[in-house]
């Protein structure tokens, strides 16, 4: 099996946390700055980056993605004793 290795946009390269969605075509990390990143497979099955945002006041410890019945939703929790969910639109 080959590894490969996604790049993240995380400026203190400390990963807290890294999900695959349901069908394993999504990505989400999360990490002590504060951010979440999503990224999203392409044909030729390499990461690519397609969000990032300033997720919480705290770093983000874990994250967790909702079955695709609910839609693209994705539930993150930080050290600063909160749980946000988010939603993508227009996918």
């Amino acid at each position: 099996m080959a590894a490969e290795t996604v790049q993240t946009s995380h400026e203190d390269g400390f990963v807290n946390d890294v999900q695959y969605d349901f069908y394993g075509r999504r990505l989400a990390t999360c990490a002590s700055d504060r951010k979440i990143e999503v990224f999203d497979q392409d044909e030729d099955g390499h990461w690519k980056s397609s969000s990032w945002w300033n997720a919480h006041q705290g770093e983000v410890n874990k994250l967790a993605w909702a079955h695709p019945q609910y839609g693209q939703l994705l539930a993150s929790c930080s050290a600063d004793f909160t749980v946000q969910i988010w939603e993508e639109q227009g996918r």
